[in-house]
């Protein structure tokens, strides 16, 4: 069944009745830290999912949960508790009433743990099965010397940055779909067209801005699902492929605190001309992927999706101090 759009004031509406139907002359109390976050999602309105998400929902079926508030109560747990699983937030909403009523949920409704993930298939609108080869654990190899204090790893392929460089100068670069492609629209619309209006990213047809790259550490190795019925027949040397959580994750370094991880690097591009340090453009990448590659593939693919405006200065560390780096942006007209 299709959602039904519901408008910010009548969620507005909603939190103030349940506030004051829970949270007034009861034994239930706001703290002064609550009004925070309850001040952020009052002024943030995403009535507009559900429009949004409107043509991937089926006509028949039972009614689903209204699309804002699923993204609403997903923000709130990002907001509040970053580090919990989705199976440990749906709890947390369970055991406090405020974070349900602030989702846009009555207290003793809330959705289950399969809900929040078949909503975010929808909202990624990507549909591709994470099915690779069974991914064999490689011997431990010799360890290479560690990089020192502050210092970057060097890429292991030298040279790929003027690979990279000369094939887009002489060559350009077809848009390809990524998987988060559909998010980001939606991202640039609702978050980023806002924050132009309000003048806090600065001159959007001038825009400063500053990339660097941070890791994000997930598991610790490839998690994955069998899709065959090998194990229920007792063959214990199953080579078909697996279904994995992550297939895209590898090793890396961590320059800051001196230690390899596994998971991906986040490239970002952020505003520099504001003092908020406003997102422009996150981008997942390899682990093993050095900043000044992550630089030339988010560069290239955020000229193709932003819409907002044009990129004039942009703010570097000495990763990316390299001669094709240098051509690159003064090819697209952008003041290192």
């Amino acid at each position: 069944m299709k959602p039904t759009l519901i408008p910010h004031i009548s969620y507005q509406n909603f939190v103030l009745d349940q506030l004051n139907t829970h949270y007034s002359g009861g034994i239930l109390t706001l703290v002064r830290k609550d009004w925070t976050i309850i001040s952020k999602l009052w002024i943030t309105d995403l009535s507009f999912t559900t429009t949004w998400l409107h043509d991937l929902y089926s006509v028949k079926g039972p009614e689903p949960r209204d699309p804002a508030s699923m993204l609403r109560s997903y923000l709130l747990c990002l907001l509040t508790s970053p580090t919990l699983s989705i199976t440990e937030w749906v709890n947390q909403l369970h055991r406090v009433p405020l974070y349900t009523i602030l989702s846009g949920f009555e207290p003793g409704d809330v959705p289950g743990v399969g809900t929040f993930y078949d909503f975010f298939r929808r909202l990624s609108g990507f549909e591709k099965a994470n099915v690779k080869p069974f991914i064999k654990l490689k011997r431990k190899k010799k360890q290479k010397k560690k990089p020192k204090k502050g210092e970057k790893a060097t890429p292991r392929n030298p040279g790929i940055i003027r690979k990279l460089v000369d094939r887009h100068l002489r060559h350009g670069s077809k848009q390809k779909q990524l998987p988060g492609d559909q998010l980001y629209a939606f991202f640039q619309s609702q978050f980023l067209e806002v924050s132009a209006r309000l003048g806090l990213l600065g001159d959007p047809h001038s825009l400063g801005v500053v990339g660097d790259g941070t890791p994000v550490e997930t598991a610790s190795y490839p998690r994955s699902k069998p899709i065959c019925d090998c194990s229920a027949q007792g063959l214990t040397n199953c080579t078909h492929p697996r279904r994995y959580s992550q297939p895209d994750i590898d090793s890396g370094w961590d320059s800051s605190r001196e230690r390899y991880f596994n998971g991906y690097h986040l490239y970002m591009i952020s505003t520099s001309d504001s003092r908020f340090d406003l997102p422009l453009y996150p981008r997942l990448h390899p682990a093993s992927r050095h900043d000044s590659v992550s630089l030339v593939v988010s560069s290239i693919e955020f000229s193709q999706r932003y819409t907002l405006g044009t990129i004039d200065k942009i703010l570097l560390d000495a990763a990316h101090d390299a001669e094709p780096i240098y051509e690159l942006l003064d090819h697209h007209n952008v003041e290192p």
